[in-house]
């Protein structure tokens, strides 16, 4: 260790000087020196024991993350799907094949549909059917009018006729209201037959009527011939035809017979 010092202090200590430079002796040397080594021994010191500290500190963390088993389940750890080539996903189950389903006992079954109302013209009682032989019949109650010139015209008729009568003048029809209850008779005959109507009328509208009563034709259009019908019958204006005719027009050995009232 060399030093530059003043002469003064080289000649109290006993130091030499050589060239400017104080040479200490070996035993001032070593004394001197001793301080400075001993501090760097307590900083190194300090800074081991510090860094055993933390190393000692960091030791049981760095152990229990040595000891955790590898994370399992991630998903760059999945190995890549393989996909078969050409084959289709799994087709999903149709509506159809599902099974049906079954009733939760204490259940109520389904709703069954109402039947449907019946309509004001269904639940009239049906007409009776016309039928041969003069069978009897349920008399009329009172005679619906649903039109009053109709119902005049039919009580100012200018009376009927069978077409199988070829030269007889029409027949008279008499028409009467008794009672709320109109009532029709009337005869057409000559040498080539005869046609007979009587009965009650069951409704007027303003293009027909209903009849319920006896049509009686004899000998029209051969000798012998009787077509005796009893029953419900619709009379029918079309057009501008100044009469009504008879809608059941075929009977009696299927013979179609024109039966006419005019107004």
């Amino acid at each position: 260790m060399q030093t530059n010092v003043n002469g003064g202090i080289s000649d109290a200590s006993g130091m030499k000087r050589t060239s400017g430079l104080l040479r200490f002796p070996r035993r001032l040397k070593f004394s001197a020196s001793v301080p400075a080594i001993a501090l760097r021994k307590s900083r190194l010191s300090r800074a081991l024991l510090f860094a055993c500290a933390m190393v000692a500190g960091a030791a049981p963390a760095l152990s229990v993350a040595d000891d955790l088993p590898p994370r399992q389940g991630a998903t760059g750890d999945l190995p890549p799907r393989q996909a078969t080539p050409g084959a289709l996903p799994p087709r999903s189950t149709a509506p159809a094949e599902l099974p049906p389903r079954q009733a939760t006992p204490g259940e109520l079954p389904p709703r069954q549909a109402a039947p449907a109302a019946q309509s004001p013209a269904a639940q009239v009682p049906a007409a009776q059917a016309p039928a041969q032989g003069g069978s009897a019949l349920v008399p009329v109650q009172r005679t619906e009018i649903n039109d009053q010139a109709a119902y005049e015209r039919l009580l100012n008729n200018s009376g009927m006729t069978l077409q199988w009568l070829w030269s007889a003048k029409r027949g008279a029809l008499r028409a009467t209201d008794e009672n709320d209850v109109v009532r029709i008779e009337g005869t057409q005959a000559n040498f080539e037959g005869t046609l007979k109507v009587k009965g009650e009328i069951v409704s007027i509208a303003s293009d027909r009527f209903v009849f319920r009563g006896t049509i009686l034709i004899l000998d029209a259009p051969d000798k012998g011939r009787k077509c005796d019908r009893t029953g419900d019958f619709e009379f029918k204006a079309t057009g501008k035809r100044k009469y009504w005719r008879l809608q059941q027009m075929e009977s009696c050995g299927r013979l179609t017979d024109y039966v006419d009232i005019y107004y």
